[in-house]
């Protein structure tokens, strides 16, 4: 009888075995090497994510192109340093340098101020900003992103001469090299008096079931008289506490504003990082989304607003509903089948969203979310899974 290891086949099978096993083990130790190194210089958190493409503002999944069917799996690995504290410095829209000292500026200039404080969050900060702020006006700028030149001039100068209190322009969405990936501009409009709070305000809240017509709720790429603010106390709350802050504030303000205004310009650059997952997964999306529903829709009728606005913030809710339902896509390796399907699952069969779906005419939305908007109604959760698998919601 033949030994087993006289095989050719065999032997060709067990040193490829030991090969593979001796390579994994060359490359673990590699990797251990990499990762202490890279270490010793600061704590370090790498992560690997499927991720919305924001050149193409098109989902993880099949898309429609010049060349007929094409499957879009974006992939984004991030390796960050803890310790690092650069601060990008930009001109003209493009990177010239990094800082280390953010002190720099308050120490040259006279009208640049540093707070130094714990992470509480982003509303938390800004409140902070509003006990140090002295000015008449103020605005608001995200971590990263960056103003054109005349960005401050030109919505000063446009509330000014409308004397309006709040005076909001559009915002381009841009890469590091400084090219626009897309942009958002608004119409000259003018709210007057009670406009402001009776007109735009609703918009900011979402889309009416017939048009977009909506109005970004965010405070970026917008000026505020501070005078509102400080006379009636007006602050953030934590967006651990309520998502969409801006929109709380918002709100608030508007109820004391003289007026306000949006301008066909857009000063203010969102820098859009092209493998960032703006949504990335949140165990407690759905319940923190209707939390937030249900708190503006209680604030929304002790404020006396009517049906329309409602319908507007029902609008809203859909597309919070739609993100939540987004990211149990069955791709996070950590999280099961099962899992993502029980989680899609409970959304569809909320008493809240069942309520929310059958007093919206849903008859007057567009195709795609007339479809989506049914499937939840239906509690289709299988289907409703499958098509967010493959990017189509």
């Amino acid at each position: 009888m033949t030994s087993l290891f006289e095989n050719f086949q065999v032997t060709l099978v067990m040193y490829s075995a030991l090969f593979s096993l001796v390579g994994s083990f060359i490359g673990f130790l590699l990797q251990t090497a990499v990762q202490y190194y890279i270490s010793s210089r600061g704590s370090v958190n790498v992560y690997v994510k499927s991720v919305f493409n924001k050149v193409t503002q098109k989902p993880w999944g099949f898309h429609h192109s010049g060349i007929g069917l094409t499957f879009d799996v974006p992939l984004w690995v991030e390796i960050h340093n803890t310790k690092s504290k650069r601060q990008i410095i930009r001109k003209d829209g493009k990177i010239v340098k990094y800082d280390t000292n953010e002190n720099e500026y308050s120490e040259k200039y006279d009208n640049f101020k540093v707070v130094h404080k714990e992470n509480a969050g982003l509303g938390m900060a800004r409140n902070t900003g509003f006990e140090h702020i002295k000015g008449e006006y103020v605005t608001f700028v995200d971590s990263d992103d960056y103003l054109e030149p005349d960005c401050i001039a030109t919505l000063y100068n446009e509330l000014r001469n409308k004397d309006v209190d709040m005076c909001k322009g559009g915002f381009k969405r841009v890469i590091d090299s400084g090219k626009i990936v897309s942009n958002r501009i608004y119409d000259n409009e003018l709210f007057q008096g009670e406009k402001a709070k009776k007109e735009m305000l609703p918009r900011m809240i979402g889309s009416s079931p017939t048009k977009h017509d909506s109005i970004e709720m965010c405070v970026c790429g917008a000026l505020y008289n501070t005078k509102p603010i400080f006379e009636h106390n007006l602050r953030f709350p934590s967006e651990r506490e309520l998502i969409s802050e801006d929109l709380v504030f918002n709100i608030d303000y508007m109820q004391y504003a003289n007026g306000a205004c949006t301008i066909d310009k857009a000063g203010y650059n969102y820098r859009v990082n092209l493998g960032s997952l703006s949504t990335s997964y949140r165990k407690d999306r759905f319940e923190a989304s209707k939390h937030f529903y249900l708190e503006m829709h209680k604030k929304l009728m002790d404020l006396g607003y009517g049906d329309d606005t409602v319908l507007r913030l029902q609008r809203m809710f859909f597309i919070y509903i739609k993100m939540c339902i987004k990211q149990e896509n069955g791709h996070l390796k950590d999280m099961s089948f099962k899992t993502n399907l029980s989680n899609i699952g409970k959304i569809c069969r909320d008493e809240t969203v069942g309520d929310v779906i059958r007093n919206y005419p849903t008859n007057l939305l567009e195709f795609r979310q007339r479809i989506f908007v049914t499937l939840i109604d239906k509690k289709a959760t299988m289907c409703m899974f499958f098509l967010n698998f493959l990017g189509l919601i």
